[in-house]
């Protein structure tokens, strides 16, 4: 077929294995459909030896740029230039290919993924063709100096990711005949200025919000609250969960009906930030909003959104709910500052710290606590703290005096 914008749009993807859909005008250049993307490419053989390039993915690059890049390419395996370019760039990746080999290597979960891909996509985009170990310490710390006015805690996570990265790639291409003996740019940073300091943040709900907010959430509706389906409140009893759970965002909307125990109260995170699996009892109000979600599952998220054969997916978050009552009440928090508040009332409660670290999930047990490997914290104690925390949301009790 000859290629063009309006029929690589209208490839589909395959159920299984892949596809290509080779050029007849530009001989080598094709696209190549697997199950989750599709792809330009060059395919060419050249003295024995078969190429593979690929060019980028469609929904990332336009289709006049990839043939034009597919010329360049095709030329340059022609006259031999391509082979010696690679064999010149073996040992000096871009920041790309250093990216790229360090999250095929390195066992990252997806929100960790997400992460480094925001900071070297978003921040550092104009370096991904760069040679990694070309970046001076100069671009270092004026790129540090300048994120720093937009963001000083993005700036730090930024630069501490590309030096995750940098140092991966010089472990990674040097050998014992021909080290790579360059020091990493980002230590230019802790040199010169220091990282930024960032305090950490404390908002969360007190005495006098925690009530008023609590009922917004309460009686907050949507219209699809009208429906009798899994949806209905979806967003809501997130909200809720994450309130009387203490857990992290991505633990609660990812949560699926295969780790809950309806008939025992208690649900499972599984392998969450800390690499643990974090066993929980529900508190009985979370217990009935568990068991009338439970009675309209379809799909397997605890939280999904508008449920379709074609869409089974959770909730992306609570945004919509967070704007309102923000607008509403005029306390504006995020998801992570009501862990905050779990932790503020657990302490404020006085429960001991292990029965706290074991709530929130938090690692007990390092070489500073040896006792925290020793404590165990039964169910049982930790259901009632459950409940003594919804009565504080609900106003039964008062941890604030």
């Amino acid at each position: 077929m000859k290629l063009n914008k309006s029929n690589v749009d209208s490839i589909v993807l395959t159920e299984k294995g892949q596809t290509i859909y080779r050029d007849s005008d530009l001989i080598g250049f094709a696209v190549r459909a697997t199950t989750k993307s599709k792809v330009y490419i060059v395919e060419r053989r050249s003295l024995g030896k078969l190429y593979r390039v690929t060019l980028g993915r469609t929904n990332e690059i336009t289709f006049a740029e990839a043939k034009k890049k597919a010329q360049t390419v095709l030329a340059e395996i022609s006259n031999g230039m391509y082979q010696k370019k690679k064999e010149e760039n073996e040992n000096n990746p871009t920041l790309q290919q250093a990216f790229d080999l360090y999250l095929k290597h390195r066992k990252l979960k997806a929100l960790s993924i997400n992460t480094y891909n925001h900071c070297i996509g978003t921040f550092l985009s104009e370096w991904l063709d760069k040679p990694i170990f070309e970046i001076t310490k100069k671009q270092v710390f004026d790129k540090f100096l300048k994120l720093s006015e937009y963001s000083e805690s993005q700036a730090n996570l930024v630069l501490k990711v590309f030096g995750s990265i940098w140092r991966f790639a010089q472990i990674h291409y040097s050998s014992d005949e021909d080290p790579i003996l360059k020091h990493n740019p980002v230590d230019v940073i802790p040199a010169k200025r220091g990282w930024n300091k960032v305090k950490p943040r404390t908002r969360h709900l007190d005495e006098a919000s925690i009530h008023t907010y609590y009922n917004a959430v309460l009686n907050y509706y949507t219209e699809r609250s009208l429906y009798d389906d899994e949806s209905k409140n979806a967003v809501r009893d997130l909200v809720l969960f994450i309130m009387y759970t203490g857990c992290r965002r991505n633990e609660a909307q990812t949560l699926k009906w295969e780790n809950i125990d309806i008939e025992k109260g208690l649900f499972v995170f599984k392998d969450p930030k800390n690499g643990d699996d974090h066993t929980l009892p529900m508190g009985d109000h979370l217990f009935e909003i568990m068991k009338t979600r439970y009675e309209n599952k379809v799909s397997e998220y605890v939280f999904p959104a508008t449920f379709s054969a074609k869409n089974n997916t959770h909730v992306s978050g609570a945004g919509g709910l967070l704007e309102k009552i923000g607008a509403d009440t005029g306390i504006y928090i995020s998801l992570h500052d009501l862990r905050r508040t779990f932790a503020t009332i657990c302490n404020n409660l006085d429960y001991g710290q292990y029965t706290i670290k074991r709530l929130l999930n938090h690692r007990s047990g390092a070489r500073s606590d040896v006792t925290g490997s020793y404590v165990q914290v039964s169910v049982k104690k930790l259901r009632l703290a459950m409940n003594d925390i919804e009565a504080v949301y609900q106003g039964r009790l008062n941890c604030f005096d």
